[in-house]
């Protein structure tokens, strides 16, 4: 049942379920809804005290929440729509017995233990679209390599995916490591091509000097230059970029 608490000039409103607790137990979600389980013994008086008391812990753990909420580029919720590749995907949640992520005709439905997890959902997530990213960025690294990098005399690098926060991509040329950002795969294909080119390009120029762009524009000729351009330009600038607060007295 849902119930609304007045605090200062903001209000609170709150989901009461009815338990055997002993004690009153808060607990503020990750998508900014706050739920209060009591036991039937405790009258609403005592309860929205309890809520006041707690008024400015409340508050800011909503506003955090609500302004996480606002950066994310994906809340993770049945019917939502995830762009892979250039196509359009419905995102479906569904409660299950363990963590994991499953694609059927288009969808994407993530089975996870607690539906309202953000970070749980994003973490099943990130596990799926890892292993959809491994295949395709090595295909991609192998076609690169026989196409151009590998007549350079160039060593097949271990190709790697990490859900990375600050880069598309690294090299690193002294152990021989290529590693790739797993939203790669949320972008058209001609992004993740780009980054290939741009990271295998390093094993030639470490830097990013006139030497490097040169490099990278010898290999990227085969590609339309307009098209690589707007690439290019998707790569440097759209970069996209537990938790819940909980308390319990009496």
């Amino acid at each position: 049942m849902t119930h609304t608490v007045t605090a200062g000039d903001r209000k609170i409103t709150y989901e009461l379920t009815r338990k055997k607790v002993k004690n009153i137990n808060l607990r503020i979600k990750p998508d900014g809804t706050v739920h209060v389980s009591a036991s039937t013994a405790v009258t609403i008086a005592v309860i929205e005290r309890f809520i006041r008391k707690r008024a400015d812990f409340i508050l800011g753990a909503i506003d955090k929440f609500n302004a996480k909420n606002e950066n994310r580029k994906t809340l993770f919720v049945s019917g939502e729509k995830l762009s892979l590749l250039g196509t359009q995907h419905i995102l479906y949640v569904k409660k299950g017995i363990r963590n994991y992520a499953a694609d059927s005709d288009g969808n994407i439905t993530l089975y996870v233990t607690d539906t309202d997890d953000y970070e749980l959902k994003y973490k099943t997530y990130i596990t799926w679209l890892r292993s959809q990213c491994l295949p395709l960025m090595t295909l991609l690294c192998k076609r690169a390599y026989d196409e151009h990098y590998g007549k350079l005399g160039i060593d097949f690098p271990t190709i790697k995916v990490k859900d990375m926060r600050s880069r598309w991509g690294s090299c690193i040329p002294s152990k021989k490591i290529l590693t790739f950002n797993v939203h790669l795969m949320e972008y058209p294909l001609p992004a993740a091509e780009y980054v290939v080119a741009h990271e295998f390009t390093h094993f030639l120029q470490a830097n990013h000097s006139a030497r490097f762009y040169a490099e990278l524009a010898r290999y990227m000729q085969q590609f339309e230059r307009a098209s690589w351009n707007r690439v290019h330009i998707l790569i440097t600038t759209c970069f996209s970029s537990k938790a819940e607060a909980r308390t319990k007295d009496y």
